[in-house]
Order: C-alpha cells, then sequence, then structure tokens
C-alpha cells in the first residue's frame, strides 16, 4: 500500500508512508519528494492514501483546481483522500455572533482591528508560503500564508468535478481508516507529546538537543473542516477544464514569463552565493555589505 502526506514538512514520519512538501528541510530520503502540490512529479495511479492537514489553504485559488486534479493523477481508483482546513463557516458564524473565543485559541489570532481582524486572518494571514509582489515587479510587499478559505460545499464540488465521490464531512479523529485516527503529535526519544504540551510549544526540543519529528494526522481543533472522500474514476487535467473565475488574473504573457524567468535564475544565484558564503563562514561580512547599500 501507498500512502502519502502533502503538505506535511520535511520533519514529520510515520512508519510506511511518503511525503510531500516545498519548505525547507532535509528531502535526502527517498521517502521524502520536494515538489509543488499542483505538479508533484509523482507517479500516477500509485497512492491508496493521500492525507493533507492544513495545506490547502495556504493555495490560491489559482492553483486550487491544478492540486486536486494533481491528487486524483496520483491517486488509484478507489483510494481515499482526506482534507482538513480551517473552516469558512465556523469563522464566518464566529464573526456573526462576536465570538472572540472562538478566534483566540489560533496562532493565527489578532484583535488589533477588533474581531474583524480576527476573522480575516483566518482567511489571509502572513506567512512564508506565497510572495506578494507589485504587477511592475519592482516590489516585494510581504509573505502570505493563508490564502483562501472552505466551506463544505466547496470542497464538495470541486473534488467531485475531478473525479472523487462518496464525501463525508468528518470529525476529528474519526476517519474511515482507522490509522489515520491517531492526532498529530510529536515524538522525541521513544516519548510522545500532544501539540499543546509546553515540551512542543516553547520548543524545549530544540534547547534540549534531543532528536524528535512531528507524528500522526488530523489536528484535534474545532475550528476545522474536515472531508474525506474515494477517487472514483480518473480525470486528466487541462487548463480549460477549470473555471473561468480560477483561470483569471494569471500572469501568462510572454513577457511576464521572460520577467519571473529572469527573478528565478537571480534567485537561485543568490541561493547558491549565500550558501557558498555559509560554507566559507563568512556570512557576517555580507550581512554587513547589504546594510551598506540599504
Amino acid at each position: 500500500m501507498h500512502k502519502i502526506n502533502i503538505g506535511a514538512g520535511s520533519t514529520w514520519f510515520a512508519e510506511g508512508w511518503e511525503v510531500l512538501d516545498n519548505a525547507p528541510g532535509n528531502y535526502m530520503e527517498p521517502w521524502k519528494h520536494r515538489g509543488k502540490c499542483w505538479d508533484s512529479g509523482l507517479p500516477s495511479d500509485t497512492y491508496d492514501i493521500v492525507f493533507s492537514s492544513h495545506m490547502l489553504e495556504h493555495i490560491p485559488h489559482l492553483r486550487m483546481e491544478k492540486t486536486i486534479a494533481e491528487f486524483n493523477r496520483i491517486m488509484k481508483i478507489g483510494g481515499t483522500v482526506r482534507i482538513l482546513v480551517p473552516s469558512l463557516k465556523k469563522a464566518a458564524e464566529a464573526y456573526v455572533k462576536n465570538d472572540v473565543s472562538f478566534f483566540s485559541g489560533s496562532k493565527h489570532y489578532s484583535d488589533h482591528l477588533g474581531i474583524g481582524a480576527s476573522f480575516v486572518r483566518v482567511l489571509i494571514s502572513p506567512g512564508g508560503q506565497t510572495l506578494a509582489i507589485s504587477r511592475e515587479m519592482d516590489e516585494i510587499f510581504g509573505g502570505y500564508a493563508h490564502l483562501y478559505s472552505y466551506d463544505f460545499e466547496m470542497l464538495r464540488t470541486v473534488l467531485e468535478k475531478w473525479g472523487f465521490g462518496e464525501l463525508v464531512e468528518s470529525e476529528p479523529g474519526q476517519s474511515s481508516i482507522e490509522e489515520l485516527r491517531d492526532f498529530q503529535h510529536f515524538q522525541c526519544e521513544g516519548i510522545r507529546y500532544a501539540m499543546d504540551d509546553p515540551f512542543v510549544k516553547e520548543k524545549r526540543y530544540l534547547q534540549s538537543g534531543e532528536a524528535g519529528h512531528m507524528s500522526g494526522f488530523d489536528k484535534t481543533s474545532s475550528r476545522q473542516l474536515v472531508v474525506e472522500a474515494k477517487k472514483l474514476k480518473s480525470v486528466q487535467y487541462q487548463l480549460k477544464k477549470e473555471y473561468q473565475f480560477h483561470q483569471s488574473g494569471r500572469l501568462d504573457s510572454p513577457v511576464d514569463q521572460l520577467k519571473l524567468t529572469l527573478i528565478r535564475w537571480v534567485s537561485h544565484s543568490v541561493d547558491t552565493i549565500y550558501s557558498v558564503v555559509k560554507i566559507l563562514r563568512i556570512t557576517s561580512v555580507v550581512r554587513n555589505m547589504v546594510r551598506v547599500f540599504r
């Protein structure tokens, strides 16, 4: 049986599972794949189980359908997909009811503009997954984490469109697959820690120098939406099959592609130079040079 956790990060491990992510980390093991969720490079019709926890909200709507289609491509017919995302419906209800407690337990919580800011940060929040660049490509405004939100109807619609069916709105820890009922946790030196344990929340494991890794599946939060479905048929991805709304706003002109190619080349060159600088242990010199040019 082939199983993969998409968006797990490089520090997650469970026996018999593969991972796919593009976050920084060590991907040297053969069961770790570094790539994009909408262009994974993984073999078709391979996986019996695809699990993805709080990854889809980090994907812009411009790549949402292609991501679900990619899930379909790599899965076997009859395979199970389980997806967890923040619940748009629950967040909206909490906002209307002025329920601050719903938002205050989240790491994305902010009351700098009142409960409205708390609600908006569920939908759009700062992070490092996606950059906001000006249309002229002369200024990077910052990075985003959450870019989109879902309710059950939205996920049901897109999953059914791309070959999935038998959808169930599940509860955390209540998967049809026994293995997936194991909640997310942290393991260190043979000891299992809950995610709200101070050892994990305060990252004491970094201070201890002990080896540890993430494991398990569902988060325990009641603020999330959990959907499980089966792959019923194979549906080949084509851009023209996407909703027109999802096709709009793309930067696909030849000039835009040329700009992106040059930006990518410069970015990779800087990464390579900085790697050499780290090896030579002269990072402080480079930092001082950067301050001079600011």
